[in-house]
């Protein structure tokens, strides 16, 4: 069984594990580049790394970064006046000396990707949605935009969102192996990520958004209980953004491009209200997947609808 995941944060990484386990599944991951900053020179592409640390179990205690990593060289960036707020262990660094090496002599983000992938002994298929620039800014005041990193890490997600764009999205292609992964899969799951911040950048890139919007089996997951987020800024986003409250904004996030949308069980009286939205069927289940075995659990329920 061929699946795609859509994947942006620690949520999709988490859901990455989940649909890993199962041994039936050939697993291709499609993920988000509009995080991607340039770091000390370097080039950081902070998803894609969240799902291959956590796909090899050597993700941090917070979903990111490496465990047991050390933080020499960002402590001695301050002796020299540096701006070390973006954290880099040192494990990290390692990595993306090596990406960003590799791209100046030439290779694509996906090639290294790869590379990255086989030296980490993953089996699942992890590819950037694209190898093009694609980087999602944020309006925080009226004409004033900011990158996504000083947005959420060095802001702390703490500003309204007023809108959102995607830079470079006009001139954005799929990386190579994107669009004949998602028209072959026999399902597309989209992960329980933020959706404007996370999937959107995925979705805008035009072909891809096509290619997911024609599947004849999309399935999203909430990444909602109770209306909000169980992990970053997805509810009070999606609000400043004028969705509807809960899983309706959930819905109409996506009603253009999927067929379902699982919730939590919790949120059961949220079914006739969304189911409401011509074309989305809704099923309540626990979508809490905070251990692999509970990601395991939702997969399977997921694949076998």
């Amino acid at each position: 069984m061929k699946v795609v995941e859509l994947s942006g944060g620690v949520g999709g990484a988490r859901m990455a594990v989940g649909l890993a386990r199962l041994s039936a599944i050939d697993l291709t991951v499609v993920v988000n580049v509009g995080d991607d900053e340039e770091i000390h020179g370097l080039h950081i592409s902070p998803d894609i790394d969240t799902v291959i640390y956590t796909l090899s179990d050597a993700q941090g205690p917070e979903g990111w970064g490496r465990a047991g990593d050390s933080f020499n060289v960002n402590t001695e960036l301050a002796r020299f006046g540096v701006d070390n707020t973006f954290v880099l262990g040192d494990l990290d660094l390692a990595l993306n000396l090596f990406r960003t090496n590799r791209l100046a002599a030439g290779a694509r983000l996906s090639t290294v990707t790869g590379e990255i992938t086989s030296s980490f002994q993953i089996t699942p298929n992890v590819l950037p949605v694209s190898d093009d620039l694609l980087r999602t800014e944020i309006m925080i005041d009226k004409a004033n935009w900011i990158g996504f990193q000083e947005y959420f890490v060095i802001r702390q997600n703490q500003d309204l969102v007023k809108a959102i764009r995607f830079t470079g999205q006009d001139s954005a292609s799929p990386a190579p192996g994107v669009i004949e992964s998602i028209q072959q899969a026999d399902h597309v799951v989209i992960a329980p990520s933020n959706p404007p911040l996370s999937i959107w950048p995925i979705l805008a890139v035009e072909d891809v958004r096509s290619a997911v919007a024609a599947h004849r089996n999309v399935t999203a997951v909430s990444p909602l209980i109770g209306g909000k987020a169980l992990k970053g800024p997805a509810d009070r986003v999606m609000a400043s953004l004028g969705l509807p409250p809960g899983n309706l904004g959930v819905a109409e996030a996506y009603q253009d491009v999927v067929d379902r949308l699982i919730i939590d069980s919790d949120d059961r009286d949220d079914v006739a209200r969304i189911e409401g939205i011509e074309g989305i069927e809704v099923l309540p289940t626990d979508i809490r997947i905070k251990e692999p075995g509970h990601a395991e659990r939702l997969a399977r329920e997921i694949v076998g609808l």
